[in-house]
């Protein structure tokens, strides 16, 4: 197995290649996905519950 050398990995200067940046906006909409998944109700409850004060009766 081939040994990474930090020093050399932190100073590369080389550009991000398409595909890393495909693979940060990958991992950010699964993050988001995540989030939104993990809200979603509260938010709903939320709305309906507002919803429910408001409306005359």
């Amino acid at each position: 197995m081939k040994k990474i050398n930090m020093k050399k990995f932190l100073k590369d200067t080389k550009g991000a290649s398409m595909v890393e940046y495909a693979l940060l906006l990958f991992a950010v909409l699964i993050v988001a996905a995540a989030a939104i998944k993990a809200i979603g109700p509260k938010v709903s409850q939320a709305g309906q519950s507002t919803t429910t004060q408001l409306a005359p009766g």
